[in-house]
This record gives structure tokens, C-alpha cells and sequence, in this order.
């Protein structure tokens, strides 16, 4: 299918097409290129096959996706689609396919996994691989234990479970101002979604267009790799008569009790005792026909009808448009359980009898603000308790909308607080303030049970606290306080009032990988910290009939003592950020970049601030290790008075390979909570070569590498009209460049000359540099756009080269090696054949140039017929010479 590729200065691809099927399959073919490794390792973990690269870990997530049915039910759920969702999966599919083919697939760890076509219902197995654990049902089941041996007398079990529903680092923020309080009258939706850190990020920015004059629209977004659309996080431009018109949306986890835990026979161990009553696969819906229906919304009412398709999982919805509506909704299919099971959240008998009915749509008059809170009515100015003129979040009927039992307590209330301060309107630059916040509201409670404490470190503490309690990278006060937080989650964990907390939990051990840490008696505790510490009632009877009990002061001053015995207080002690690096999974085990000179491997290391609690949210484990493993994914401001203003950002990079100039160019910008501007301008992006022969990046940027050791270091760069304008005119006016053509060119034709090559998708330029010295003029192009094309028999995947040497580099140095092209030659080759597209190098030096003719026979070409062509300085009589991919010379 026919679509055109372009990116900008981040690599982040921009795909149009003239209908929704291609546009849908040029989706998946440029996520297959630049995510390979990481949608064939969801796919495979969607066909229980993950076994194959991932090891153990893989083998156990194969089982419990068989446990599901994940792959039954990804089929069961594509069978019962409506015709144009079928064919809209069908077209991404077969374009991460032919993306896979053309070498998206080509890494080490897929090395040895035979090829498998894209089926139709792939895209839907890989939402529900990428969702199953997201609902929190893994919980349940760690509430059944806690159920099972932690026996408070006297004390409901509700109370007992409520000491573990405290936020873990989940969900998500979402904002949405009316134009009312903004700079340009018109709304902003902002937010950043919180999910488990992946290398690649777990979502991709993407710009699609669809021409269609029946049906056109113009989204940019955040997709899932793997799964069409963008479902989440959209900003979608429509041109009206002669107007644009803007609609908005994101999105934040609802915390909704959304799949039951059901059980299968008198209670709820072991592997076979329970079984999962998921909305997904009960209706054999997941919600395709909204991820399709948004790339068509053109207002918030739009948005709002096409999220009432939407069924797993059950998210808050904030969408707004150039008109100024602004709306908020809850999206979904929520079990309707029975009166009181939501807050005991344990395995049920039997499952619910149908689902709740949810509000409908609700217009925001303010503000409003979704961050995984406990729904509440909000009070208005003056009687809210918050300081500041600011807009309120004023939505009635927020109780209508709590359909869960875990619930982040501060973002929300930080985030409010943030708006109802603002000394000016509203604006996308004003935004920074809010992502990037470190303050820890939960803190001062935290750091209160220290208050008997008489130690220079509590004294700290209280101050950090009294300042604010910003979790910043560069304070040491505020790892001191996450050192000394880690350190009473652990031993809290190990009083003896939580000792039978610690008994078997009769699950499966084979699934222990897949469950991860819900077991882990410390991270239960360290996530519910602040309400053990606030439960004076929690008393239980010790196994000799003493009373066990926790004494709080008593614990946290030890917990200090022992944080600030551990680590030196001082020069040497260390920062936040020195403890708090983000720690993502992989899509196999041991993935890393290459090693670079003068970069080191992996991701370039950045600290980053926040924790659990605050706005800028990078969630630890307190009581397992300070590391960041989760976080905020992307972020992003959707300016509905032009989409020029909004912003995004995500973690590391677009481009998913190691080694790539996008694997993690962004990644200091994201850590330092900032974002860049949406560019869509199409003048402004770079059309990409989709045949993949030619090699692209912005003008200066190094796009291929090769150290040939004691020989020194090859790069190779787009060429800079501008820049190297003077480097080539004075290469070109050598008496020895005759046959090149353009001696008499003056240094701006030089230039104008080479911008033209640099606007063709087409044609390219490069600089080989040797040692960083400029040595080599190399000039690429596909043949059947080049006049040469009509001399001589193109084949698809050739690749055309011109060369020209303009200096010997290291040689003329220090006389090793003693020939040039002993390096250049291997270098060229090398470069040229890195696109993955191309089958064949084709030459065509001038017939009468016998020196050029015998360099491309050294460098392993075959010398083939002499042709005549009209060439743009005038008749050319040319010598063909051609270089296979696979032939000894080709290496």
C-alpha cells in the first residue's frame, strides 16, 4: 500500500496516506522499523512463545498466557468486529509485516525465531498482553492472602485490607483548563500517564494523516507499538473552510474494581483456584471500534462517544475542543458487584451480574483534575482550604465515579493546588510547573513520627519538610528521607506483627516472575507505609498469646539511625538522584547498546527527581531498592488554539534500535520533567526513504559508524549545505576534480547545488569523515529517479553512488595505512549496504576516467557496459559497474 513517511529532528515519524488502510499499514510498517524487537517480543508474548528469547522469565509468562487465553481471546474479540475494524487491524498487520521483512526484525535476539506473519488479530493480542496485568488483579489475590493470615481482633477485615490500598506509584496525571483561564481563550489538556518504564518507552510518537477527501483527519499522539491508532492521547486538527478545527483528549487509569477474581472451588489457592472474569473476554470486546473512532472525533462530544465503545481498561476520560467545550467522563465496562464486594475486593463466588451504569459526560467549568484519586466533590474557592484565585475543579457528582478501593492520595490535591495558585493565565510554557513539581505532600505525616526524635538527622528532616519536602535529584536531604522511608518499610516488614504475613501464599511458584513483588511482604508494606504507621489499632495476638503491637516512634527513630549509619553524612553522601535511576524492563534480558567511543552503553544516564507521591512521578519501591521503575512514560500539553504550540515528550527516544541518534536523544529532557514543541509544519519534516536504501537524519548528523581499531574511527554524516559549503568548493577547484564537474562553480553555487540534494527524499549527500577529518564527498540516490536510469537496467533495491576524495586524512598524516581506500573503500561499502533495502551498489564513473573505473574494480565492483545518458551537466558516456549485496567485496 501506497504511504508517504516523514520525520523530524527527533526521528519521530509522521505517516499520510491517501486512504485509512494504507495510512494503518504505513503505521505498522514504521513501527516495525523503528520498534522490531520490541512488538515481535509482545506478540510473542500474546501467542504464549515469549519462552523462545525472554528464558524463564518468558517460559512463566507463557504459562499464565495460556491460564488466559490471551490468543483465544484476541481472536474471539477480532472475529466478532464490524467490517472496517477488521480491515483496519487486517492493513497493520500486513504493515508490520513488510516492515518486519525489511529489516525491523533484524537483531541478535530475534536471530534464531523463524519469521511469522502479522495476523489480523495480532494487534489485539498485544493490547491485552500489554493490559492483562495492568487491572490489578494480582492484588486480589495478595488481599486474599492478607485475608487469610492477618488477623486483627476486634477489627473489621476491610480496615485490615485498607492498610495496603495506599497508591504503589500507578495511574497517571491529567489536567484540562477551560479557556476562561488560559493565554489564548482556548482550552489545554495536559497529563502525563504512569506505567512501568520500558526500553523502548511502552508508547511511540506518531502523526497520522489520512487524506481521504470522504473521511480525512490529522492526528499526532502516543500509540501503543503494536496496536493501531492512538488511543490515549490524542490532538487531531480538521481544515474547514478555510479554518482549523481542534479536539484533545488523555486519559487516566480509573482504579476502577473492573476484573473480578472468581473462585473455583471452596477458596482461592493455588494456580487452579481462581480464574479471572474479564469484561474483555466475556463480551469478546476490548474497545477497537473506539480506538478507530478517535482518529475520526472532531469535537469533545466526538471523543465522548467514541470512548463509550471503550470497555478494558476502565479510564477517566478529559477531552476538549477549539470550540471550548470541555468535558470529563469515565470510560468502560465496570462488573456491577454487589453492595460492598468493591471495598473487600477479594475472590468472589461467583461473578457480577452485569455492569454499572456510568455518568454521563460532564462539562468542566474550571478546571479538572484526574489523578488515580478517590473521587470527591471538590469545594469551591474560599472554603476548599487552598490558597490562591486561581480556577477550581468544581465537577458535581464526583462520588458517582469511585468504582475501586486503591487510590493515589496526594497527586491530585498537589496538582489542584497548583492551578488554584497561578498568577497568570494559563498557557502550555505555564505547564512546566506542574510536570515538573517534586513536592511531596505525604511527607510531613511521614516525617511527624520523628517527631520525638532528638537526632541531627531528624532535625534535617523536619527542616527539609518545613521547606517543602521537594524530592529533588540534587538533595541530599531528600534522599536522606526516601533512604530513611526504605529503610522502616523493611523493617516494618519484619516486626512481628506482620510475621504471618510471611507464610506460603499457595500460589503457583512457576508464575512468580510474571507476579513480580506483590508477594514481597516489604514493598506491601512500604507502599502502605503512612497508614501502618497511623494504625494505633493494629494489635494481634503473638503466637505465645502476647499482644504485639508497633511502636511507631520507636521504630521510625531506629529506621534513621540506621539509614544514616548505612551511608556517610557529608561530602560523600549521596543525592537522590545518585540512588534514584531509572531501572526499565527490557524486551529481553540483557539488552544494551552497542558500545560507542566517546558514549556509553545503554542510555545516556540522567538523574531524575519526584518519587511515588509527587506530581513528577517516579515510583520506587520503598523497602526493595531506590530505583525508579516507574514513571512518568510520556508527557504532554494539548494547546486546542493551535496544535503548533502544544508539546510531548517521552523517555529515552523514538527509535527503539540501540545505537540509534534517537534511542535516547530525548531522554535529558524528559528527566528534567521538560517537553518539546509538536512540529507538524510538513516544510519543516524530512521525507524518509521507506524503500530503505538511503540512510536519513538532519542536515550534520552522524548517521553510521565503523572503528577499524589501530586504523582509526570511519563516521558518516548528512552533508550541511551550509556549513560545508567552503570545505567542498575548495575540493572541487582542485585542478584533480575535473571529471566532478564544478570547478567553475563559485561557493554559493556549491551550496545552492547541495540544498537542492538535500530536498530530495531521493537523492542524499554525505561526508565520510576519517579520525573526525573530512576525507570523502559520497552521493547516494535511488536510480530509477536519476537520469542514469534510462541507460541501463534497474533492479529493485539498487543503490547509485558518486565519490569524490578530497583528502587522504590519517594518511597524509602519518603514512598508515599507506593506501586510503584500504579503509575508505570497506567504509563505503559498509555504509552503503547498512540500508537494509538495498540488494545492489551501481557505479557509473565517467568512461574516459580510467583511474575511477580501476577504484571501483579494487573496491570489489564488476566493471559493466558502457551506457549514454543526458546528465544534468550535459551528455555523460559512463563505464556501469555493480556490487552485489552478499559478494565478497560487498563486506
Amino acid at each position: 500500500m501506497d504511504f508517504d513517511l516523514f520525520r523530524d529532528d527527533l526521528g519521530i515519524p509522521h505517516v499520510r496516506a491517501a486512504t485509512e488502510t494504507a495510512l494503518a499499514y504505513g503505521q505498522g510498517w514504521v513501527t516495525a522499523q523503528d520498534r522490531g524487537l520490541q512488538v515481535e517480543a509482545d506478540r510473542m508474548r500474546a501467542e504464549e512463545r515469549y519462552g523462545e528469547i525472554a528464558g524463564a522469565a518468558g517460559q512463566a509468562w507463557d504459562r499464565f498466557a495460556a491460564k488466559e487465553r490471551l490468543a483465544g481471546t484476541a481472536r474471539e474479540i477480532h472475529d466478532a468486529l464490524a467490517a472496517p475494524e477488521r480491515a483496519w487491524l487486517a492493513a497493520y498487520a500486513d504493515g508490520v509485516s513488510a516492515g518486519l521483512l525489511a529489516g525491523g526484525r533484524d537483531v541478535r535476539e530475534l536471530a534464531g525465531v523463524p519469521f511469522r506473519p502479522w495476523a489480523p488479530w495480532t494487534p489485539i493480542g498485544v493490547f491485552l498482553a500489554s493490559h492483562v496485568l495492568f487491572n490489578g488483579f494480582p492484588s486480589i489475590l495478595w488481599r486474599a492472602h492478607v485475608a487469610r493470615h492477618l488477623h486483627v481482633p476486634g477489627v473489621p477485615l476491610d480496615r485490615v485490607l485498607g492498610l495496603f490500598t495506599a497508591d504503589g506509584g500507578s495511574g497517571s496525571n491529567a489536567w484540562a483548563v477551560h479557556g476562561r483561564y488560559t493565554a489564548s481563550g482556548s482550552p489545554l489538556v495536559a497529563g502525563d500517564p504512569h506505567r512501568t518504564l520500558e526500553l523502548p518507552g511502552p508508547y511511540q510518537q506518531v502523526r497520522l494523516a489520512c487524506t481521504d477527501p470522504a473521511a480525512p483527519y490529522d492526528v499526532v499522539g502516543f500509540a501503543f507499538p503494536g496496536v493501531p491508532g492512538v488511543p490515549h492521547f490524542g490532538h487531531a486538527v480538521h481544515r474547514s473552510a478555510g479554518s482549523d478545527q481542534s479536539v484533545a483528549w488523555g486519559i487516566t487509569n480509573a482504579a476502577a474494581h473492573h476484573v473480578e477474581v472468581v473462585r473455583d472451588g471452596a477458596d482461592s489457592r493455588g494456580v487452579d483456584g481462581w480464574r479471572l472474569h474479564w469484561p474483555a473476554r466475556e463480551l469478546s470486546d476490548v474497545g477497537v471500534g473506539a480506538w478507530r473512532a478517535l482518529l475520526h472525533a472532531r469535537t469533545a462530544r466526538d471523543v465522548a462517544d467514541a470512548f463509550g465503545r471503550w470497555v478494558d481498561p476502565v479510564n477517566r476520560v478529559l477531552t476538549a475542543d477549539s470550540t471550548g467545550d470541555v468535558l470529563s467522563l469515565t470510560a468502560g465496562k465496570v462488573p456491577a458487584v454487589p453492595s460492598g464486594a468493591p471495598e473487600l475486593a477479594l475472590p468472589a463466588a461467583k461473578p457480577a451480574d452485569g455492569y454499572v451504569d456510568l455518568p454521563a459526560p460532564a462539562a468542566v467549568a474550571q478546571v479538572a483534575v484526574d489523578a488515580n484519586e478517590r473521587p470527591v466533590t471538590q469545594r469551591p474557592a474560599g472554603a476548599d482550604g487552598r490558597p490562591g484565585t486561581g480556577p477550581r475543579d468544581l465537577r458535581p457528582g464526583r462520588e458517582a465515579h469511585d468504582l475501586g478501593w486503591s487510590y493515589a492520595p496526594h497527586r491530585a490535591e498537589r496538582i489542584r493546588q497548583l492551578l488554584a495558585e497561578a498568577s497568570e493565565p494559563e498557557s502550555p510554557a505555564t505547564q512546566a510547573r506542574i510536570h515538573g513539581d517534586t513536592r511531596d505532600l505525604g511527607a510531613e505525616g511521614l516525617v511527624a513520627h520523628l517527631a520525638g526524635d532528638p537526632s541531627a538527622a531528624a532535625d534535617r528532616l523536619r527542616a527539609w519538610v518545613a521547606d517543602g519536602a521537594h524530592v529533588e535529584a540534587a538533595s541530599t536531604d531528600a534522599a536522606l528521607y526516601m533512604r530513611w522511608r526504605d529503610t522502616l518499610a523493611r523493617r516494618l516488614s519484619s516486626h512481628p506483627v506482620f510475621a504471618a504475613l510471611h507464610e506460603p501464599h499457595d500460589q503457583d511458584p512457576a508464575l512468580a516472575p510474571v507476579f513480580g513483588g506483590v508477594f514481597d511482604v516489604a514493598a506491601a508494606v512500604g507502599a502502605g507505609l503512612a497508614r501502618i504507621l497511623a494504625a494505633d489499632w493494629l494489635v494481634v495476638d503473638g503466637p505465645d498469646g502476647r499482644r504485639l503491637r508497633i511502636d511507631t516512634a520507636a521504630e521510625a527513630g531506629a529506621a534513621l539511625a540506621d539509614a544514616v549509619r548505612d551511608f556517610a553524612v557529608g561530602p560523600q553522601e549521596p543525592t537522590w538522584g545518585d540512588l534514584h535511576v531509572p531501572a526499565p524492563l527490557l524486551p529481553v534480558p540483557d539488552l544494551v547498546a552497542p558500545a560507542v567511543p566517546g558514549r556509553p552503553v545503554g542510555v545516556a544516564p540522567a538523574p531524575v527527581s519526584g518519587n511515588n507521591e509527587t506530581v513528577r512521578c517516579t515510583g520506587g519501591a520503598p523497602g526493595v531498592a531506590p530505583t525508579a521503575y516507574r514513571a512518568s512514560v510520556a508527557r504532554y500539553v494539548w494547546d486546542l488554539s493551535d496544535r503548533a504550540n502544544s508539546r510531548w515528550g517521552v523517555p529515552f527516544g523514538a527509535d527503539g534500535r540501540p545505537g540509534s541518534p534517537h534511542f535516547d536523544d530525548q531522554h535529558a529532557t524528559w528527566a528534567d520533567a521538560r517537553t518539546t514543541a509538536v512540529v507538524t509544519d510538513w516544510d519543516r519534516l524530512r521525507p524518509a526513504d521507506t524503500s530503505l536504501r538511503l540512510l536519513n537524519g538532519t542536515r550534520g548528523a552522524e548517521v553510521w559508524r565503523r572503528d577499524f581499531g589501530a586504523d582509526g574511527l570511519v563516521t558518516v554524516h548528512v552533508l550541511d549545505p551550509d556549513a560545508d559549503a567552503d570545505l567542498l568548493h575548495g575540493w572541487f577547484t582542485q585542478p584533480r576534480a575535473s571529471f566532478w564537474g564544478m570547478g567553475e562553480h563559485t561557493r554559493d553555487e556549491v551550496r545552492d547545488t547541495y540544498a537542492f540534494v538535500d530536498s530530495l527524499e531521493t537523492h542524499h549527500a554525505y561526508l565520510v569523515r576519517w579520525d573526525d577529518e573530512p576525507v570523502v564527498l559520497l552521493q547516494a540516490y535511488h536510480p530509477e529517479h536519476d537520469p542514469v536510469g534510462t541507460a541501463y537496467d534497474v533492479r529493485p533495491g539498487d543503490l547509485g553512488l558518486h565519490f569524490f576524495l578530497g583528502s587522504r586524512g590519517p594518511v597524509a598524516r602519518h603514512g598508515a595505512p599507506l593506501d586510503p581506500w584500504s579503509v575508505l573503500g570497506p567504509a563505503m561499502r559498509g555504509f552503503l549496504f547498512a540500508g537494509s533495502g538495498t540488494r545492489r551498489l551501481v557505479g557509473e564513473p565517467d568512461a574516459h576516467n580510467e583511474k575511477a573505473v580501476r577504484r571501483m574494480q579494487v573496491m570489489g565492483f564488476t566493471a559493466g557496459e558502457v551506457v549514454s545518458f543526458e546528465s544534468p551537466q550535459g551528455p555523460k558516456v559512463a563505464r556501469m559497474a555493480y556490487l552485489d549485496r552478499g559478494e565478497p567485496g560487498s563486506r
